[in-house]
């Protein structure tokens, strides 16, 4: 990798919104919804549950986005915004662990037929 290259790596940014917001009316969830939307219209992208990412070209793009979301965000919500670089975003460990595991493939499929 050159240096040139390097350098941008610790440039390009990841910038991850998470939120919780109260869904208990139809106008909290009205909320909630056009949230999740103006996100969507952003390029955020959905990491899981209320976590959204979107990456950017640099910091600055990254800040232009924070701006954007404390601009979109609702009353009564909780957001929390976080930027890292896109070498940290590509250490993340990544865990796992469901409680059911997937289906053993079978190795051999048998056939029953039934004669009356």
């Amino acid at each position: 990798m050159t240096n040139i290259e390097e350098i941008s790596r610790y440039r390009k940014m990841v910038l991850f919104t998470m939120f919780d917001m109260p869904t208990n009316t139809k106008k909290d969830i009205k909320k909630y919804t056009k949230f999740r939307k103006k996100l969507l219209e952003m390029g955020f992208i959905m990491f899981q549950y209320s976590i959204y990412i979107r990456f950017c070209r640099s910091l600055v793009i990254a800040q232009k986005y924070e701006k954007k979301i404390e601009l979109a965000a609702p009353v009564g919500g909780s957001i929390r915004v976080v930027k890292i670089t896109e070498a940290q975003y590509k250490n993340m460990l990544v865990i796992e662990n469901y409680r059911e595991k997937p289906e053993k493939k079978l190795l051999k499929q048998t056939q029953a037929v039934l004669v009356f």
